[in-house]
């Protein structure tokens, strides 16, 4: 992306583009990632050709709870828990702008 093309990098709480998918295989989840998960680590996960990734609910993570309102806040539930994966993806990255603009320009074509 050209800098001068950039966007301003919108707050994680009010994006959550990282959190949304269609793909049920979407978030993988690793061995640490499912102990980390506590007591009912199937309520977040799924096993899947034997790997866990994470549930997928109405096309976004099962663990992200959508707060209605304006601007509308993408709240992680179980942030201190949260797969590794999720850890490593930091706001401002090249793999957080790539969601961004990649999910952008998919929402951009459904209109």
């Amino acid at each position: 992306m050209n800098p001068d093309d950039a966007l301003p990098l919108p707050a994680c709480l009010s994006c959550g583009a990282c959190c949304f998918s269609t793909a049920s295989d979407y978030v993988r989840v690793t061995g640490a990632d499912w102990s980390r998960l506590g007591a009912s680590p199937d309520r977040w996960a799924v096993f899947s050709n034997h790997r866990a990734f994470m549930r997928m609910h109405d096309g976004h993570c099962a663990a992200l709870r959508i707060e209605a309102g304006f601007p509308a806040r993408f709240v992680c539930e179980i942030y201190e828990r949260r797969p590794q994966v999720c850890r490593e993806l930091g706001r401002g990255s090249a793999a957080c702008e790539g969601e961004i603009v990649r999910k952008r320009a998919t929402a951009q074509a459904r209109t």
